[in-house]
């Protein structure tokens, strides 16, 4: 089994959702609303646990997380992951203290919105210059047969 984590993710999640079916009290609708909420609440909770292990062990490298393909450091990936973290770590708190989940502003959704289309416009930039798939030197490193 090359995937164990994932089919151990997936059957905690399915075992979670059928103790929640069955012993919460109430009519069938709240017993399926719940047990599915649960489960989803503890598949992506394990999904979470198995990035943060797979970056702890090595096994996930995030240290060209920020970095532009042709070498240097990326502002509008450097913004995107600040933006992002500051906005759900934001809300996280509210629903924390005040024990029920916000509702969005529209302009916290336009500032992600803006964020990510500053990554996805540099993204095309860089694909349009011709910069994937060339190192800090300016030499091609993809996969290409050279003819003789």
């Amino acid at each position: 089994m090359k995937y164990i984590e994932f089919i151990i993710s997936v059957a905690l999640t399915v075992g979670i959702a059928f103790v929640v079916g069955v012993w919460v009290q109430g009519d069938a609708t709240l017993k399926l609303k719940l047990a599915f909420e649960y489960g989803m609440l503890v598949l992506l909770s394990l999904f979470g646990f198995m990035v943060l292990a797979g970056i702890a062990t090595g096994k996930i490298d995030i240290s060209k997380l920020l970095a532009e393909d042709g070498g240097g450091a990326s502002m509008s990936r450097f913004q995107l992951l600040i933006f992002t973290f500051v906005v759900a770590l934001s809300f996280f708190l509210i629903v924390v203290c005040d024990c029920k989940f916000p509702e969005i502003p529209p302009n916290v959704l336009a500032l992600l919105g803006i964020s990510a289309t500053t990554y996805g416009v540099s993204k095309g930039i860089q694909a349009s210059s011709g910069l994937k798939g060339k190192d800090s030197t300016g030499t091609n490193t993809g996969n290409t047969a050279t003819l003789k």
